[in-house]
């Protein structure tokens, strides 16, 4: 009791000798002490448990990083994408674009071009900023699988949508895949294209250019 007292002195002293202008704020926080306390006790235990949970993610992050790692170094091939497969499954959001990545090419290096083309498709899907990588991905399955014209057909579409840094990606790979398939025309154009995108392999485009107008 002579503690109360006392502390209730000491805050009938403050209340004096502050301006009326803050009387009122002063009364509040005497009558309502404990619940102003309570709060920031509670954002304290909040703003912890939030750098609790970013340290959390962080490991998990870490660990999973890690897996992957041991993955890519103790597999290859199917047995490196079907364990990145299953990886997929429980790795952290942020990762799974990388994470396809690896799947298509374990698919591509075992030569099971289907499934590589399915992961690229989900890479492009998932991913859109990769999308033009994840076609030229997929370009190139259907070309190791003999199908050169749906090869070239999904190329034309993506180099009228794709931005310019990869055009000469997209073109160099539909003049190849035209001239697999035996459409000379398609592959002297993209060559043509790539004259003006990429002048400092000029030489060689001019030499396919004037080889393949020599076969029309």
């Amino acid at each position: 009791m002579e503690e109360n007292n006392t502390t209730q002195d000491i805050l009938n002293q403050v209340h004096e000798s502050t301006p009326d202008t803050l009387h009122p704020l002063l009364d509040y926080i005497i009558k309502n002490g404990k619940i102003i306390a309570a709060g920031v006790a509670a954002i304290i235990l909040i703003a912890g448990g939030i750098s609790g949970y970013k340290y959390m993610n962080q490991q998990k992050m870490i660990k999973a990083q890690s897996e992957m790692g041991v993955i890519q170094i103790k597999y290859s091939g199917e047995k490196e994408a079907t364990e990145l497969v299953a990886f997929a499954k429980e790795a952290p959001e942020v990762m799974k674009p990388a994470v396809q990545l690896a799947i298509a090419k374990a698919w591509m290096d075992a030569g099971n071009y289907a499934n590589a083309k399915s992961a690229w498709a989900v890479v492009g899907k998932t991913t859109p900023e990769m999308a033009p990588i994840a076609g030229l991905g997929e370009a190139k399955c259907l070309m190791l699988e003999n199908k050169p014209g749906e090869a070239v057909t999904l190329l034309q579409a993506l180099v009228n949508s794709a931005s310019a840094p990869y055009t000469p990606s997209i073109n160099r790979l539909i003049a190849e895949a035209a001239e697999q398939d035996g459409n000379l025309q398609v592959a002297i154009t993209a060559y043509q294209a790539l004259l003006t995108s990429a002048p400092q392999e000029a030489s060689f485009f001019e030499f396919k250019i004037k080889e393949l107008k020599a076969k029309l």
